[in-house]
C-alpha cells in the first residue's frame, strides 16, 4: 500500500472508526502494561492526571457503566480480550490488549512523537475549536 492512494484513505478511515470513542485511548494505554480486572482498570484510568484537552473530560469522572460499554465495544472490535476463570471463587475476570491491539499500540509511537513535537500547533487548534463551540 502506498500512502496517498484510495486504499490508504480507506485504512485511515477504518482506524479512525475502530478507535473512535472518548475512553478508548485511556483503556488501551492502561492495558498496555498488562491484564487488569475491570475495577483495577477503572481505578488506573481514574488515577491518571491526563485530561482530554479536546473535550476537557476528567478521567476521575469515568462511570463504571461507561467503562463497561467501552470494554464491550473494544471486545467487539477485537482490540481487547476478556477472560473469566470460573475455577476460582470469586471468578477472576481479566481484560487485556489483543495481539492486534498490541501491534497497533507499538506503531503509535511515531504519531505520539509527532504530537509531542507539534504540541504548540495542537494547543492552538484546541483553543480555536473551543472558541468556535463557545460562539455557537
Amino acid at each position: 500500500m502506498e500512502m496517498g492512494d484510495e486504499k490508504s484513505l480507506q485504512r485511515l478511515w477504518d482506524l479512525r472508526n475502530l478507535l473512535n470513542g472518548e475512553w478508548i485511548p485511556d483503556v488501551l494505554v492502561a492495558l498496555s502494561s498488562g491484564p487488569l480486572r475491570r475495577g483495577e482498570l477503572l481505578e488506573k484510568i481514574r488515577s491518571t492526571r491526563v485530561r482530554n484537552g479536546w473535550s476537557d473530560s476528567d478521567t476521575r469522572n469515568l462511570a463504571d457503566t461507561v467503562m463497561q460499554r467501552t470494554l464491550l465495544r473494544l471486545e467487539m472490535s477485537e482490540m481487547v480480550d476478556h477472560t473469566r476463570d470460573e475455577r476460582v471463587f470469586p471468578p477472576v475476570s481479566l481484560y487485556q490488549l489483543s495481539t492486534a491491539a498490541e501491534e497497533l499500540f507499538a506503531t503509535l509511537e511515531g504519531p505520539a512523537i509527532w504530537a509531542e513535537e507539534h504540541g504548540d500547533l495542537i494547543k492552538r487548534v484546541q483553543q480555536r475549536r473551543r472558541g468556535a463551540e463557545d460562539a455557537d
